[in-house]
């Protein structure tokens, strides 16, 4: 937490050039999108596939179409629904863990990928 300097959380995200993308929206999804460890590993994700700023941007199933049809028209290149169900391996996309302390309590709360 910034304005105590206690610990947040530890995230960890495996996948090669997704793990720097994947520990970025991970953050995002628990600061301010307010979710909590589990919803926000679950949270469909998209990656960069070599990890450059002009590189082909996969997203996985479940991310909302307007949202990828706004970068289409921007030019970005895109491939949508990569192995989006529970059954394909959508290693793509990474395997998260996040623990997060509860600040008022101590309590941890943790989340475990089901895409492993």
């Amino acid at each position: 937490y910034n304005d105590t300097n206690e610990l947040h959380s530890t995230i960890s995200n495996m996948g090669g050039n997704m793990q720097p993308q994947g520990h970025v929206q991970l953050t995002i999804d628990m600061i301010a999108g307010g979710l909590d460890p589990q919803a926000a590993i679950d949270f469909p994700r998209f990656c960069i596939a070599d990890g450059t700023k002009d590189g082909l941007i996969q997203f996985e199933g479940g991310v909302d179409e307007e949202e990828i049809v706004k970068l289409e028209v921007m030019g970005h290149k895109l491939q949508h629904g990569v192995l989006s169900s529970l059954t394909d391996t959508r290693c793509t996309f990474g395997r998260a863990q996040i623990i997060k302390r509860d600040r008022t309590n101590g309590v941890l709360w943790a989340g475990s990928d089901g895409r492993a």
